[in-house]
């Protein structure tokens, strides 16, 4: 389950993430960080608990059920967001339609900036 955690000042330079792995044990991923917001990757099964943690520290804290928006009506699948995107989102099926495994996005935007038609938009 992604989360995106928004820190208000001056919350965003204490240690947060690191107090809610420890109070929990999760195995927490940061996909992206920037400063004052991170996207997390978290275990479906302790996303609510971590959750509640950050909320409790005063962070702002989202559930990302998606992650890119795909205009198939604009794409002309060409494939310009496979090569670029680094963790291998978008693939191609058998008869050459282009796939997404949002599971794997960790919203860099490579690919929306590369798609020629605009056919991607990050989702906020």
């Amino acid at each position: 389950m992604k989360l995106l955690l928004k820190f208000p000042l001056p919350l965003d330079e204490l240690p947060y993430t690191a107090e809610v792995i420890l109070e929990t044990g999760v195995k927490i991923s940061i996909d992206t960080a920037t400063r004052g917001e991170l996207i997390l990757d978290v275990p479906g099964e302790q996303a609510d608990q971590v959750a509640e943690l950050f909320r409790a520290k005063g962070i702002e804290v989202r559930r990302l059920l998606k992650l890119v928006a795909w205009n198939d009506e604009r794409c002309v699948h060409c494939g310009a967001c496979i090569s670029v995107c680094p963790t291998e989102v978008f693939a191609f099926d058998p008869s050459w339609t282009l796939t997404l495994d949002e599971e794997k996005c960790v919203r860099c935007e490579i690919c929306v900036k590369a798609c020629p038609r605009r056919a991607l938009t990050c989702v906020t």
